[in-house]
């Protein structure tokens, strides 16, 4: 069970979370939202006594592999150095024997530090305190640190502790490294060398044990063990009662895919480097690493510095681990890496990027670190190797972006078998990665706001008009022609809402295929006279001459739906004709997806019913090209209709009822966001965090509640705070100038330090200020 306000009235309130019992029939919650990592690394928190039902998960960014040619690629799980192997008086230690108290696991947010700990009472009626501490650095992206102490309270102990580096690891089964090479070096640093079995990327990591008893180091005799894809050190030590054995143990991890230099250099000098960085980390010692790590996340806090003052105080814990999340699956070290849907927590989505990066995370990026956001954006540009060959796979021209990516130039992975058709009893076929194509106009939109927000016109010339250009070509090939209705359609596609598939006119992939192809027009006239020498340079690539026509020719014929009588504007050619029935019971399900309990995929296909916005997505990208009326009408419309079982999907209908001035609807649909991950159920997060939602989560408070938008190419805020929020404070970046925004129930105060003259629109109306601006709240 989770707290939330277990630490209270001290320097963590807010910034931590609490499991105040542990669960064995639901360890995955804790392993997932307690997980640590650096955007190099992210390592899930299982504990370190081994249990059934636990997943160990250990991945390095970027390295992914096939376990055969008829599975697609995927992080792989790398050896386990977490699990400590514990034995008291030659009994293994377990919760699920003797008896506990005080038991606390606390996720640290403002340190990025796990602890856990409690007093075991054995069978023999022994009490021992044990104590946990665990960090990923920031500070030294290929560290990890572990800290243990075992304290008998009442009588002597003899504790045996077997650690070490266990690469029995696997994918749910799926194994992706070769057995490698084990060597233990002076009794005291083990190495393992692994390489994948496809992608050939080198591993090596590197772990050693220190040894304290009541402050004093010692020196611990161990007992060597190597066996197959295994190796560890054993110690046997008496402790008296009162004595505390403090373990430290450090730990290397290295690639031969790492950006850093000695990645490019050969194997042997990958493993030399690895150890002589072990060997430098022991002699800095636990302490002053995790303190230099502190140091890191106290900078990142003090950049992200968010205040929320909610007669709720949960509001700011939630939206400070979105944050944390943010910063540890977001790989800031390397170009050639993204997003994965369940970042570095997990198994789920095999570490492959979505569209939730573009639509969900990248903003985040966007207005809080815009170099970050470039960073992502240019794995999009390396992905056009990827892109390009898929267009081609399929019979079209340009770019045409995978729905599942991994490493930039693998092109398309998503795998093609999912779950069961509780009708055939048949696993259903995964459509996405052939027909779900709104992706390539998501990537391009991203380009776009960027761009506009930033004002970066150096990525612009080095990859972004390249990108935009590239992508309309596709559309453009992709439009087929209706002659009796003389119109260019886009038939048998996914829209975002994946229970509809194989429609035809998907409304929101129509418009943003159209949205795509006048971007591209835009910047190609707008480059004939700012920068011809830039567009001949993309034109000799891209053929840009004999391109522009068919944009024009396409996006001025291509179908865009249009609203019926009642003002709603159809998902899809057939959806408003579908079957209506009853989903109340869905509507409050405890667990998502059951619908599929009583229905097959087909049959949903034939209902009225949604996985996630869709249509409303719309409204929020373009949302200056639809009147506020319409987006309402169709908001009445389609919400009773989405079952939100994407996690995608509350924060797109928070930030829309928050247009609509319904305070009370947005922060419903923002606390159900935050509870996705933070909430009651037991099993939502077992694959792992939900990324693309916590993006969301920042979004509700920030293109929500504060009504933060970039409207052709203009910064608007139209604040809506909460009725239970008192002051929201945050900072905020456009086009290179750092804004500190403070809103209150009755002014929005604005501070700068940039000296020139920052234009802004407020509720409306355009304002200029340098310095400080103070604008007086208006109340609806």
């Amino acid at each position: 069970m989770l707290s939330y306000n277990a630490i209270q009235r001290s320097e963590l309130e807010q910034w931590s979370f609490t499991e105040t019992e542990f669960n064995l029939l639901a360890q995955g919650k804790c392993e997932s939202v307690m997980s640590l990592g650096n955007g190099y690394m992210g390592l899930r928190s299982a504990t370190e006594e081994a249990y059934i039902g636990a997943t160990r998960n250990l991945f390095v960014n970027g390295t992914f592999n096939r376990f055969d040619e008829l599975e697609v690629t995927e992080l792989p799980n790398a050896a386990d150095v977490t699990q400590v192997e514990l034995f008291i008086d030659g009994q293994r230690f377990s919760l699920e024997t003797g008896k506990v108290t005080d038991y606390n696991r606390t996720l640290n947010l403002r340190d990025a530090e796990l602890t856990r700990s409690f007093v075991w009472r054995s069978d023999e009626g022994k009490r021992i305190q044990f104590e946990f501490r665990r960090f990923v650095s920031k500070h030294d992206l290929h560290l990890i640190g572990i800290k243990l102490q075992v304290t008998p309270l009442d009588e002597g102990i003899t504790l045996r502790l077997a650690s070490g580096i266990n690469a029995q690891m696997s994918n749910s089964g799926s194994q992706h490294f070769h057995e490698g090479e084990k060597r233990i070096f002076n009794k005291k640093y083990l190495q393992l060398v692994q390489t994948t079995t496809e992608s050939k990327v080198d591993f090596v990591l590197s772990a050693l044990h220190q040894f304290w008893i009541d402050g004093c180091q010692v020196d611990l005799e161990p007992q060597m063990e190597i066996e197959r894809r295994k190796m560890e050190m054993v110690y046997t030590m008496e402790l008296k009662a009162g004595q505390t054995l403090e373990m430290h143990k450090l730990v290397q991890v290295h690639t031969s895919r790492d950006s850093d230099s000695h990645a490019s250099a050969n194997l042997e000098s990958l493993r030399s480097y690895s150890l002589e960085a072990l060997k430098q980390a022991e002699a800095a010692g636990y302490d002053r690493l995790f303190e230099q790590h502190q140091q890191e996340w106290a900078a990142i806090w003090d950049r992200y510095s968010f205040e929320i003052d909610s007669e709720n105080r949960f509001d700011l814990l939630a939206l400070r681990f979105a944050i944390y999340h943010l910063m540890v699956m977001t790989p800031v070290h390397d170009h050639r890496m993204g997003i994965g849907a369940k970042g570095l927590s997990g198994e789920g989505y095999k570490g492959h990027s979505f569209w939730d990066t573009e639509i969900f995370i990248l903003p985040f990026f966007i207005y809080s670190e815009p170099k970050i956001a470039r960073s992502l954006l240019e794995y999009r540009y390396l992905g056009l190797e990827g892109a390009r060959r898929k267009a081609k796979e399929n019979g079209f021209e340009g770019a045409m972006y995978p729905w599942e990516v991994a490493w930039p130039s693998d092109g398309e992975v998503t795998p093609v078998w999912g779950a069961v058709d509780i009708v055939t009893g048949k696993q259903t076929k995964i459509w996405s990665g052939f027909i779900e194509q709104h992706i390539t106009s998501d990537i391009a939109y991203a380009v776009w706001h960027y761009y506009q927000a930033s004002g970066d016109q150096s990525f612009m010339d080095e990859c972004g008009y390249e990108m935009i250009f590239d992508t309309a070509t596709f559309w453009a090939s992709r439009l087929e022609w209706n002659e009796e209705a003389s119109i260019y359609e886009i038939n048998e596609v996914i829209g975002p809402d994946e229970y509809k598939e194989h429609v035809d006119n998907n409304a929101f992939t129509n418009y943003m295929a159209h949205f795509n192809m006048q971007l591209a027009l835009h910047y190609y006239d707008e480059l004939k006279t700012r920068n011809p020498e830039l567009l001949s340079s993309l034109d000799s690539i891209l053929n840009l001459a004999h391109s522009s026509q068919e944009w024009q020719e396409k996006a001025d014929a291509i179908y865009l739906p249009k609203p019926d009588e009642r003002g709603i504007i159809a998902q899809d050619d057939n959806y408003l004709l579908k079957q209506l029935i009853d989903l109340t019971p869905y509507k409050s399900q405890s667990k998502v997806g059951s619908l599929f309990q009583d229905y097959s995929l087909d049959q949903v296909n034939e209902m009225q019913v949604s996985k996630q916005a869709d249509i409303l997505m719309l409204f929020y990208l373009l949302e200056n090209r639809f009147a506020p009326e319409l987006k309402r009408a169709n908001y009445d419309y389609y919400e009773p209709k989405t079952l939100h079982d994407s996690s995608l999907s509350f924060s797109t209908h928070s930030i829309l009822a928050s247009d609509f001035d319904d305070k009370k609807l947005a922060y419903e649909l923002f606390r159900r966001a935050t509870e996705i991950d933070l909430g009651p159920h037991e099993h939502s997060s077992d694959a792992g965090i939900h990324s693309a939602s916590l993006g969301g989560i920042w979004q509700c408070v920030v293109m929500g509640f504060a009504g933060m938008r970039m409207l052709d190419g203009e910064l608007h805020l139209h604040p809506r705070m909460p009725e239970s929020w008192h002051r929201l404070a945050f900072p905020l970046y456009w086009k290179g100038s750092k804004l500190e925004c403070i809103i209150t129930k009755d002014q929005l105060e604005i501070k700068t330090d940039c000296t020139d003259e920052v234009h802004l629109v407020i509720y409306g109306k355009r304002v200029s200020f340098t310095g400080q601006l103070q604008f007086e709240m208006i109340h609806i």
